[in-house]
């Protein structure tokens, strides 16, 4: 590494040692296991001359043939991962170059100027929210010093300015910085060699057991799937070691990578524009599943143009102001929902949190470059034409079809995407209070004549951080419950930034219960001072509307758990059907769900005919409903499933939990929309 950009921390020299070992383990192990099948292929073969120089005959001739077989098996099952073809393609990117965009090169000419690394190979635009280093070839990266790629994405390029791009940039830089990228061409071939054995085999073992009906190439086959498999659950044993090896040294790059972007830019335009990130690729994503979703009816022209005007949707539902003509997302807007305070380290992932990312890009040493506000946009020529060409690329790369109308006013695609996913007010009436939060209130009649609350900020971000602080609770609390039932899962997590070993999960287990009840009681007591702020200004005829409302919607939750908990125990008895078993065991399974279908049928008929929700079912429902009642669905006769049988009763249960959802939601909103109109109309 040059010795004017920052050194690699402690951590991150721990984590390559780490992973250094653990891939060099596994592929000395790996070659152990070819060595002990060429030696069982010598072995075997060397039995095989010797049986058939005893006697020559048929038998003899054909068990020589079946261990030559097997040792041949057992070595190909190891190495046949070279001859499967990657399936990558980048038929979805444009390369460019510094003549036809000059002003792109030279924000690249100037980070490699500054970091004095090697220029990349080649540059590529790509649709993707995202930019990434790669090399044309991981494989002979491991022994060459093969060039690294840069690929930019154009929907990052749309959603930041041109310092915000430039930072974006310098941390792909400060990869090519970084010799342990290396480890990752390594690293890739032993996860292609353990998916190809461990996890992509069963076709082969299919193939070798009943690719032929003789006896001795079944026999050859059913021994070599037994050494297979002894292979595989040793392949099996280092590949979780290996994995969280790597993955650890990659979040340690990604920190790395961002103090060398800190150091050439600035932390606030590299903060800004990954706080950005999951909004700008929100609306990209939520772009392209529109059409991907229209089943051919619609096309886009310029994905990116929708993408800007979906941000500017999205910000205005999550209260995000604009700077620079661009959402801004502040750190506090990452965490308004997420108030869990048990932590557990995501060991698979190969980013940190995007919140710890920001922290320490603040603390990093940096030249603190002047900002540039302009639009990373302007800066890319022909910058229209090649969006509306990588668009038409991104829509070749998965397999969506040229036919369709053309949406190429941005005022019809918002109208079209409102139409299709419209927006619940929910979320943003009564400052969100409702967004996570059912307004459940027993007994409301009691609380007419008691005396109002003079409180009128009912709505505030104090009492709207409450329903998440619960449901943050909630979830912690669901977390340790977990950890004692399997205290062996993970070794530590944190609690308030302490560590703790995930055997002392029980010991929070009270704290954390207490807090739940302080918080339950809170949000109960405002409940019901919104009911009494609300029934005040109603007149006579909207007070009973009012009392009524809340009066049912108690009624639904309550009925709710019982419906939800006969869905989730029933549906077990289902899952035998997913899965090949033999006839008896089959049989087995049948009279257990026969005889558990009954009380779900009865569930169900008290669901349609007496319970809260049966004023609200469609004569569709009643009668989809009604139909499984009055069946008598035996799902598997002759030794051989019913298909219309099993399939009617997965339909059944998406029908019901659809059915459930939606009732309870829908009358959620219909009671938050009527205490909206009442305060309009006062």
């Amino acid at each position: 590494m040059t010795n004017n950009l920052p050194p690699i921390s402690s951590a991150y020299r721990s984590k390559l040692i780490s992973a250094i070992a653990s891939v060099s383990i596994f592929f000395v192990v790996y070659f152990i296991l070819i060595l002990i099948s060429l030696l069982m292929l010598f072995l075997l073969g060397y039995g095989a001359i010797k049986i058939v120089s005893i006697n020559v005959n048929y038998f003899t001739g054909a068990i020589a043939l079946g261990m030559v077989g097997i040792g041949v098996l057992v070595f190909y099952f190891l190495i046949k991962f070279i001859f499967i073809k990657s399936n990558y393609s980048n038929r979805h990117l444009i390369e460019i170059d510094e003549k036809n965009q000059p002003e792109l090169f030279a924000i690249i000419n100037e980070i490699v100027a500054e970091t004095k690394v090697k220029k990349p190979g080649k540059v590529f635009l790509s649709p993707e929210v995202n930019a990434s280093v790669s090399y044309n070839s991981l494989f002979w990266s491991m022994f060459l010093p093969v060039k690294k790629n840069l690929t930019i994405g154009m929907g990052l390029i749309n959603s930041t300015t041109v310092g915000e791009l430039k930072s974006v940039l310098a941390h792909e830089f400060g990869h090519f910085s970084q010799r342990s990228m290396k480890i990752g061409g390594y690293v890739n071939q032993a996860e292609k060699i353990i998916f190809d054995t461990v996890y992509n085999n069963q076709d082969f073992e299919n193939s070798i057991k009943n690719g032929s009906g003789h006896w001795v190439f079944q026999l050859t086959g059913i021994i070599a799937v037994g050494f297979i498999s002894v292979f595989q659950s040793i392949l099996k044993l280092f590949s979780d070691f290996l994995f969280k090896n790597n993955a650890s040294l990659r979040r340690e790059m990604e920190f790395h990578a961002d103090a060398v972007a800190t150091y050439v830019t600035n932390p606030k335009e590299q903060a800004t524009s990954l706080l950005r990130l999951d909004l700008s690729s929100a609306a990209f994503n939520s772009s392209f599943m529109f059409y991907a979703e229209s089943d051919n009816k619609y096309l886009p022209e310029n994905l990116f143009e929708n993408q800007t005007i979906l941000m500017k949707v999205f910000s205005e539902r999550n209260n995000h102001s604009y700077e620079n003509n661009l959402p801004k997302v502040d750190l506090d807007d990452l965490t308004r929902y997420n108030k869990t305070k048990i932590k557990i380290e995501d060991q698979w992932s190969f980013h940190p949190e995007t919140d710890q990312r920001v922290e320490t890009i603040w603390k990093n040493q940096t030249k603190n470059r002047p900002e540039n506000n302009e639009l990373a946009k302007n800066i890319i020529r022909g910058f229209d034409e090649i969006c509306k060409a990588l668009t038409s690329k991104y829509l070749t790369l998965y397999s969506i079809k040229n036919i369709g109308e053309v949406v190429e006013d941005n005022e019809k695609f918002l109208e079209l995407y409102n139409e299709k996913y419209p927006y619940n007010s929910i979320f943003t009436d009564f400052n969100g209070y409702y967004e996570r939060h059912n307004p459940v209130l027993e007994n409301v009649e009691e609380l007419i004549n008691i005396e109002k609350s003079t409180e009128n900020d009912f709505f505030n971000d104090k009492k709207v951080s409450l329903t998440h602080e619960k449901v943050g609770i909630e979830s912690d609390l669901y977390t340790l419950k977990h950890l004692v039932a399997n205290p062996k899962i993970i070794k530590t997590f944190k609690c308030d930034g302490r560590l703790y070993k995930a055997n002392e999960a029980k010991i929070l287990i009270p704290r954390f219960t207490k807090d739940l009840e302080n918080i339950q009681s809170e949000i109960k007591e405002n409940d019901k001072n919104i009911f009494q702020h609300f029934y005040q200004k109603a007149d006579e005829s909207d007070k009973k509307v009012l009392i009524g409302k809340y009066k049912t919607f108690a009624k639904l939750d309550r009925e709710y758990d019982i419906f939800q908990n006969s869905i989730n125990n029933f549906i077990p008895h289902l899952q035998f059907m997913m899965v090949t078993l033999p006839v008896e065991e089959i049989r087995k399974h049948r009279a257990n769900l026969l005889k558990n279908e009954k009380p779900f049928k009865d569930i169900i008929k008290h669901f349609v005919e007496e319970s809260g929700y049966k004023d609200f079912l469609s004569i569709e429902n009643k009668k989809l409903l009604k139909d499984f009642i009055n069946s008598e669905y035996i799902y598997f006769n002759n030794d051989k499933y019913i298909q219309t049988e099993v399939d009617a009763v997965y339909s059944l249960i998406n029908e019901y939990q659809t059915i459930l959802n939606k009732i309870y939601s829908d009358y959620k909103i219909q009671l938050i929309d009527f205490q909206a109109d009442l305060d309009k109309a006062s």
